[in-house]
């Protein structure tokens, strides 16, 4: 068993904050779904090196969660993601936990992401 995809919601208009978040910060790359899933309207979708993938469903009633997370191991990449996280103007929390370290942001709609990595 493997995770195949998680769908975060992103207020109204917030697709392409989203997007640079996704593909600049964190390295995802925009996939193209396929021809039955395209019938169903825009999709927004976002694949990892290991295939997992994050889709972007706009939601009016957007109200994120303080709790509810995201949790993306990028072992030995942590630390030039955190920069990244850092650059585009996020505060993030570092703590570590069993020997990883676990950093917190959220991203621009507000959903809060858990990155995983070695310990500094």
């Amino acid at each position: 068993m493997r995770l195949d995809h998680v769908n975060l919601c992103v207020p109204e208009d917030g697709v392409a904050d989203e997007t640079r978040w996704l593909v600049d910060v964190l390295g995802y790359t925009p996939v193209q779904p396929g021809p039955e899933i395209a019938r169903l309207g825009t999709v927004h979708w976002f694949e990892a090196d290991d295939g997992t993938q994050v889709h972007l469903t706009e939601d009016p009633a957007h109200h994120p969660s303080t709790r509810a997370h995201t949790a993306i191991d990028l072992g030995d990449q942590l630390d030039p993601v955190i920069a990244q996280v850092e650059a585009s103007g996020r505060e993030t929390f570092t703590i570590t936990n069993d020997g990883r370290r676990q950093v917190f942001a959220t991203d621009p709609a507000g959903n809060l992401w858990e990155l995983i990595g070695p310990p500094s």
